[in-house]
């Protein structure tokens, strides 16, 4: 990815969900005013990191291949 691709939050949360097929797997405060989700296509485990900011822009930061979830209480 050469470039930050960036949006309104509501439009690209729609295109993530719908044209994409992916799911948010996780979601955490950066500052006061920023937020980061991790974001995987549920079909071939396509990963994307969006970054939301208090103005009602997010933009995917980071975006990979492969993703490996873990479990959250492990045995």
């Amino acid at each position: 990815m050469a470039d930050v691709s960036c949006d309104d939050s509501e439009r690209l949360t729609q295109t993530l969900t719908i044209v994409m097929g992916a799911k948010r797997h996780g979601i955490g405060l950066r500052d006061p005013d920023t937020t980061l989700e991790v974001w995987v296509t549920q079909t071939n485990g396509d990963w994307m990191i969006v970054q939301n900011y208090a103005n009602g822009t997010s933009c995917i930061v980071a975006m990979g291949e492969h993703w490996e979830g873990t479990k959250a209480n492990p045995a």
